[in-house]
């Protein structure tokens, strides 16, 4: 009996019909587009990812070059070369505490502007 009154009820509303059929359709076009962008996204982290692997190695040897460098051709005393490379590397991390905190005031710039 619940069947044959769905069969009237679908009978008797074909615009809800389609109407839902169209919905369905637009859903499966959306679901596509999205399943097909996510492809390309991976595609596009798998060779970001390649090319970070990529610049760790070359900041790997250019770190040893630069190591051998100072100490063998410059004569700097070991020493003296691990109290340059922690200079460098505090300096380093202001630099980039600086940036991180200008790039959130920027952000915040924009998302004010964007709520006026």
């Amino acid at each position: 009996m619940k069947t044959g009154r769905k069969k009237k009820g679908a009978r008797k509303n074909p615009e809800l019909r389609a109407e839902i059929f169209k919905e369905v359709h637009d859903v499966r076009h959306e679901v596509d587009y999205v399943r097909k962008h996510l492809d390309k996204i991976w595609e596009h982290v798998t060779v970001t990812n390649e090319r970070l692997q990529d610049l760790e190695i070359q900041m790997n040897l250019l770190s040893r070059l630069l190591t051998i460098i100072c100490i063998e051709k410059l004569g700097i005393k070991l020493k003296a070369f691990k109290q340059l490379v922690r200079r460098i590397e505090k300096e380093t991390v202001a630099d980039l505490q600086i940036h991180h905190l200008e790039e959130l005031y920027r952000l915040e710039a924009k998302r004010q502007h964007m709520e006026k």
